[in-house]
């Protein structure tokens, strides 16, 4: 009977370590879907194969055997002894299968030692009179299909973070980011080898252009001395022509065109950038020892800081009275009458974008002065701009607003060429002398720049080729 009760609660504790092993590999299988849930965030992707958990009732069985006690003088100690047996409760527990753990709690077994009384008379028991079968509770591991794999839990809001990236067509912005890393890895090497010979390079240019300025040093003590504004003009003239000749090649054809004296109303090309406008108007200041006032749109003095600039300079915002004012006095006026259009709007096939404007033909004819047609080749290629796109055509022709986006700054080679001045003729009227200049300009670009415009053609000749003046 001892045994059989051993035998009972062994049986029991198997059951118990079995439903302990099925909870730690709940556990175990809670775990992993976390592991996952923290490392991946991709689609959702969760299966669950069907559970099938099966129990085989319990079979208990009592079997009658004869037990027979002989006729010896057996004396028990009259203690009462009693044996109850204890029920045995195999309760399940609720298999809940969710992404939670998944918990397999085992019904608690109790043995009960009770007091066993033995007397003299016949006691019929036998040991395999309880059979529990540890068949008799299945759980088939292979019933539950778990594919750690195809469990990955994402949250709410990168499930809505990874739909508008697919809806933006944003799926391959981390590829792009790590192919970029992998550059820049690369790369970062080549970068750092080759930066001190950069820098040695750009300080051997800035000593050639304090060279520039040294050997003008006598022209600047004696511009000074006149006074202080145009010590500083001549100044930065200087700068600006060694710059336009360290980088550029810059030079000026037909500068003899230019009056020593008396007024001229000067009507150039616009480039994206009039970077050559600012070396040519050096190149007076320096040459003829003139200023050339210049008009300017109006967004030019908005800017901050740009005020002092703009004086010194003599540039004006354009009315036709201050422009006929100027070069009454008997100054140089520069003028591009295709303006801030021109600028952004035209491209590498140099088209003069003038409209109807015949205000500069006007002032010539008020002011009674000649006109000097002037065109600066590959100005294009030094610097582009992107106002062939149409949301920035619109937004100037709708709100003046000049955004359209600058590029360039290469290297080309320049060259400025100033036609024949167009004399005054009382006989011609505003409509016709614009017509006449822009012909002019019209020529000197079909005369001196290939169509459409190549920036490597323009760096070729930079290097290689010289211009033969016609």
């Amino acid at each position: 009977m001892y045994l059989s009760g051993l035998h009972m609660y062994l049986t029991g504790l198997h059951m118990y370590l079995s439903g302990l092993h099925m909870y730690l590999t709940g556990l175990h299988m809670y775990l992993t879907g976390l592991h996952m849930y923290l490392l991946g965030f991709m689609p959702v992707s969760v299966r669950f194969t069907h559970v099938s958990v099966r129990f085989t009732p319990v079979s208990v069985r009592f079997t009658p055997l004869p037990v027979r006690f002989m006729p010896v003088p057996v004396r028990f100690t009259p203690a009462p002894v009693r044996f109850t047996p204890a029920p045995v409760r195999f309760t399940p527990a609720p298999v809940r299968f969710t992404p939670a753990p998944v918990r397999f709690t085992p019904a608690p077994v109790r043995f009960t030692p009770a007091p066993v009384r033995f007397t003299p008379a016949p006691v019929r028991f036998t040991p395999a009179s309880v059979r529990l079968t540890l068949a008799s509770v299945r759980f088939t591991p292979a019933s539950v299909r778990f594919t750690p794999a195809s469990v990955r839990f994402t949250p709410v809001p990168v499930c809505l973070f990874r739909a508008w990236e697919e809806w933006a067509g944003l799926e391959q912005v981390e590829d792009y980011l790590s192919f970029l890393e992998y550059l820049l890895w690369v790369f970062t090497p080549l970068i750092i080898v080759f930066i001190v010979p950069f820098l040695i390079v750009i300080l051997l240019y800035l000593s050639i252009l304090f060279l520039h300025v040294y050997k003008r040093k006598n022209q600047l003590k004696e511009a000074y001395c006149n006074n202080l504004w145009d010590g500083a003009r001549k100044t930065l003239a200087i700068l600006w022509d060694g710059h336009g000749a360290i980088w550029h090649g810059y030079e000026v054809h037909g500068m003899e065109k230019i009056p020593d004296k008396g007024p001229a109303l000067i009507v150039y090309y616009h480039g994206a950038i009039p970077i050559d406008y600012y070396y040519f108007l050096a190149n007076v200041i320096i040459q003829k020892g003139r200023t050339c006032h210049s008009v300017a749109d109006h967004f030019l003095f908005k800017i901050p800081g740009f005020k002092l600039l703009l004086e010194v300079f003599s540039v004006i915002h354009g009315p036709q009275e201050e422009c006929v004012r100027a070069l009454k006095n008997g100054h140089l006026l520069g003028i591009s009458p295709g303006g801030v259009r021109e600028a952004l709007f035209s491209d590498e096939t140099y088209p003069l974008l003038w409209g109807k404007r015949r205000g500069f033909a006007q002032v010539a004819i008020d002011s009674q002065v000649p006109v000097i047609p002037m065109f600066t080749q590959n100005v294009r290629e030094g610097f582009r701009s992107l106002g062939t796109l149409r949301l920035f055509r619109w937004l100037y022709e709708r709100f003046r607003l000049p955004i359209a986006p600058v590029y360039g700054g290469f290297p080309v080679k320049f060259r400025t060429f100033l036609g024949d001045p167009i004399p005054y003729d009382p006989n011609t009227t505003a409509a016709e002398l614009a017509e006449r200049v822009q012909q002019a300009v019209r020529s000197l670009i079909d005369r001196h720049q290939k169509i459409p415009g190549c920036i490597l053609r323009a760096l070729v000749e930079r290097i290689y080729t010289k211009h033969k003046n016609n």
